[in-house]
């Protein structure tokens, strides 16, 4: 079984269209748990006009806010399901999603696809979230370290990859850490297609204005947390990639003179493994990487 997990919050605009969406997938061996975030619009009434005409629809009121990222915990930890698959409120599957996820996943931890960008009446914007970078099928830790290509409204993920007392890492968004944890095991496999419709709009976090900035003090703080977590878990595993981010890890504690050499070092060592997502030139792959001599990304 599949677990979808949708987060909402405020959705009443789109969450209609997304659980049609859900309801009419071909593979229907699912359950669909809503993990409502304290929505103060009709966002409730309608999971819940749903849930009655569908007895696999699930709805769990919050009674405090959690924010998305603990919103999604929650979640998975009411799934009943091998797999897991996160869901956004205001995104729409095309059909087969679910069915050609499960069929490409195999012995792999992970298995995502493409989206198409669209606006809000579900109208292509001409590019897909691949659009200028390479999606991967890869179980190499590496690949994921600067830059993730697996959002989670795009991937499946069998739930015995987090242990039962699992936590999302505060500063690390969720699906880039399923990604990571599952690169360190069994890996993630890419499926050409596109399977979602993700919509830009106003409020949504990647592309519209709710996608809030912060500084750079934020940001390098970010860094190095995600960073320092990604450094543990290879430590923990004992993974042959371990000592690379530890290295690495130990360079982003402070910018000094040493550090910053250590970094670039690492970088241009390993620079076609940290940059297999990205769509840079070669050249602009070993500009960042000697760039880091100045900054920490």
């Amino acid at each position: 079984m599949i677990s979808i997990v949708l987060s909402s919050y405020n959705g009443e605009k789109y969450i209609s269209k997304q659980l049609t969406s859900l309801v009419n997938q071909t593979y229907k061996n699912i359950e669909i748990i809503v993990v409502d975030d304290c929505s103060s619009d009709t966002t409730l009434a309608i999971v819940k006009e749903f849930a009655l005409k569908h007895e696999f629809i699930t709805l769990y009121e919050g009674n405090k806010n959690l924010g998305y990222v603990k919103n999604f915990e929650r979640g998975v930890r009411l799934a009943k399901g091998e797999y897991i698959a996160f869901c956004d409120q205001d995104d729409y599957w095309v059909p087969n999603k679910l069915e050609l996820l499960i069929k490409a996943i195999g012995s792999y931890d992970v298995a995502y696809c493409d989206s198409q960008l669209v606006n809000n009446q579900l109208e292509s914007m001409g590019k897909n979230m691949s659009t200028g970078h390479n999606f991967i099928t890869s179980n190499n830790p590496l690949n994921f370290i600067i830059k993730n290509c697996v959002s989670g409204h795009a991937m499946i993920f069998k739930k015995d990859l987090l242990n039962e007392d699992f936590k999302f890492p505060k500063l690390i968004p969720h699906d880039w850490w399923v990604t990571f944890l599952a690169s360190c095991s069994n890996g993630v496999i890419f499926v050409d297609e596109v399977l979602v419709k993700y919509r830009i709009h106003d409020t949504n976090q990647i592309g519209g204005d709710g996608h809030k900035k912060i500084s750079k003090e934020a940001k390098n703080k970010q860094r190095k947390y995600r960073m320092k977590k990604f450094s543990e878990h290879l430590e923990n595993l004992n993974h042959q990639k371990a000592s690379i981010i530890h290295k690495l890890s130990n360079s982003y504690i402070s910018n000094t003179i040493v550090n910053r050499f250590k970094r670039v070092f690492v970088f241009v060592s390993n620079v076609e493994e940290f940059f297999k997502i990205s769509g840079r030139s070669n050249v602009k792959k070993y500009f960042y990487a000697f760039s880091m001599f100045f900054k920490i990304r």
